[in-house]
């Protein structure tokens, strides 16, 4: 599912954020507000993914009681915040694919199976809007999708 789309994160941030700004008419105003805030990305922020780790992807295949043959797809991911004292809850509506390719992080998989998260980039392609994370054990997800909601949970 990444063919191309994992080239993206070779460019520099300036240029990714350059990419965001243009696609201010065309993201939902939730994937827009994520994805343009550079708190998100930066190297020592409690709200940036960077750093975080995976602590569960849920899966589900929503169906409404009269039309259960009428289903959609959403996916939750929750990951335990680089200062360990919160979750970020990225909540992806109407999927239409979606990938998690994971691999055993060699340098410390007592502590996360996936590593750290290097990276991540939101794209749009084929009229589907693109989040992309990649982990630091060589793990990539990435889900296309159409709607979509960030949640921040402090641990108490």
């Amino acid at each position: 599912m990444c063919e191309g789309s994992c080239k993206g994160m070779q460019r520099s941030f300036d240029e990714y954020m350059e990419y965001i700004l243009s696609l201010k008419e065309d993201l939902p105003e939730e994937l827009f507000k994520f994805s343009s805030n550079i708190a998100h990305y930066e190297l020592n922020h409690s709200d940036s993914l960077h750093d975080a780790w995976v602590v569960s992807l849920l899966v589900k295949e929503n169906r409404n009681a009269s039309r259960p043959f009428n289903c959609n797809l959403s996916l939750e991911i929750n990951l335990l915040g680089q200062h360990h004292d919160r979750e970020l809850i990225l909540k992806y509506l109407n999927v239409s694919k979606y990938g998690f390719v994971g691999q055993r992080n060699e340098l410390n998989a007592n502590d996360t199976f996936h590593g750290d998260i290097l990276s991540h980039e939101v794209g749009l392609k084929s009229g589907r809007f693109i989040h992309t994370i990649a982990m630091r054990s060589g793990s990539i997800f990435e889900v296309a999708f159409s709607g979509f909601t960030f949640e921040v949970q402090l641990n108490t």
